[in-house]
């Protein structure tokens, strides 16, 4: 065990120093000594990077062994480091007194977690029969098999190929079986408090930022969900960091602060399919509060990179026939869709039970809601307005999908609710702490 442990380490190691030359290529450069940065957000920009990445090296008929994901690695840390000019220093804020306690606190219970991950097979259906069966397959075939992937053995064949890249890490460097996947899949959002921190500190009081990451390492679902490999809590991790980075574009005028965007847009767009919606809405959100016609242009130029980053999987799922789900479940004729009108107040309030059960979210989304309804109140319209357009129209997409379903309605809503939520509910609580702060600079 501590063997293949330290295997998985080695493979993550070089994930990580891609995402630190990948956020040089941005024109940032955390400091070693600054873990929110260096490990946050570094370990989940080179998860993103070499998800997507990766995912076009295999529609080009490559297998991502070990040595070739190594060698990707290696070629974004050298890209990075290669790159002249001046790089700029992420502004370092701490946490002071019994405030560190919070921080600890949501450390020891992401501990608690990663030892479950490691000790744990995969045991969820969909985490087998849609996702690590596509990189078990990539390993024991030598790379996408169209044949197979169009097999009853897949289920929803044409889902994208980000969370299969990063389960590779665990089988091509500890090999078949697969009993360090769900660590491996679950190392993104084990990240992501520090990378929340990371993005929001110069901007928040550490005591509002830290609650909030305490409440999402907390979260029960969030928690269940990632120790069960599914691709939600991914899907959640990369769409709320893109909100959270994309808005601080908007405050600051941060180029950086874009391009970190839209590599965690595209990442978005690469993990499972409705990321494509949350990733239209996020663009069509930033947009309108752009206005000024340079934003508006640099925001059209990142938006067009997250489009070609789902090209070479668009093309080759369709080459090879295997479909579309969002285009099948929009498939029923119009009076088909006019008779299941019923099914859109009956998907509204499983959501909406969903979204008000504390078992699974204890007070994470009451902090969201309340949080926005004080930035109304505080003057901070824009930003809530940001927020409550992005989340609620992701919901209302989600709606959408349900009434069009070609799936039996019932076991549909009953078997996904819970899990499709993650992503709006994880962007809102993203959002929250910046909803509550109305000073500049944090104190």
């Amino acid at each position: 065990m501590t063997r293949d442990l330290l295997a998985l380490a080695l493979a993550n190691a070089c994930v990580l120093a891609a995402g630190h030359g990948v956020l040089r290529l941005m024109g940032l450069r955390p400091a070693l000594g600054d873990l929110p940065w260096s490990v946050g957000v570094g370990y989940i920009a080179g998860a993103a990077a070499v998800g997507v990445l990766g995912s076009a090296l295999l529609t080009a008929g490559l297998a991502l062994t070990g040595w070739q994901i190594v060698l990707l690695c290696a070629a974004l840390t050298a890209a990075g480091f290669a790159r002249r000019g001046e790089l700029r220093q992420p502004t370092r804020v701490k946490a002071r007194g019994w405030i560190r306690l919070l921080p600890l606190a949501s450390a020891a219970a992401l501990a608690v977690l990663a030892v479950d991950l490691a000790v744990q097979p995969i045991w969820a259906d969909d985490a087998w029969a849609i996702w690590a069966i596509k990189a078990a397959s990539i390993v024991e075939l030598g790379g996408l098999d169209p044949a197979f992937l169009s097999s009853a053995s897949v289920f929803s064949a044409d889902y994208p190929l980000v969370v299969p890249v990063l389960e590779l890490l665990a089988l091509r460097f500890y090999g078949l079986p697969n009993e360090l996947v769900p660590l491996q899949l679950g190392l993104v959002f084990l990240a992501f408090p520090a990378a929340l921190v990371a993005l929001l500190r110069d901007r928040v009081r550490p005591l509002l930022l830290w609650s909030v990451v305490l409440a999402v390492a907390l979260a029960p679902s969030l928690q269940i969900q990632a120790a069960s490999a599914v691709a939600d809590v991914t899907l959640a991790v990369f769409f709320a960091l893109a909100g959270a980075a994309g808005w601080r574009w908007m405050e600051r005028g941060e180029d950086e602060l874009l391009w970190l965007t839209a590599l965690f847009a595209a990442a978005a767009v690469g993990t499972k399919v409705e990321g494509t919606l949350f990733a239209c809405l996020l663009v069509v959100a930033l947009a309108a509060a752009a206005r000024v016609r340079r934003r508006l242009l640099a925001l059209a130029g990142a938006a067009a990179l997250v489009a070609a980053s789902a090209l070479p999987w668009e093309l080759w799922s369709r080459r090879h026939g295997l479909g579309n789900a969002l285009s099948e479940a929009g498939g029923a004729g119009s009076a088909d869709l006019l008779g299941s009108l019923d099914r859109i107040p009956r998907a509204a309030l499983a959501l909406t039970r969903e979204l008000a059960d504390p078992s699974a979210w204890l007070a994470l989304v009451a902090l969201s809601v309340a949080a926005i309804a004080l930035a109304f109140l505080r003057e901070r319209r824009a930003a809530a307005l940001f927020t409550l357009f992005v989340a609620g129209t992701s919901l209302a997409g989600l709606l959408v999908v349900y009434w069009t379903t070609p799936l039996d309605f019932d076991y549909h809503v009953a078997t996904s609710v819970r899990r499709v939520i993650t992503a709006p509910i994880l962007f809102a609580a993203a959002m929250t702490p910046l909803l509550l702060t109305r000073d500049q600079q944090s104190r």
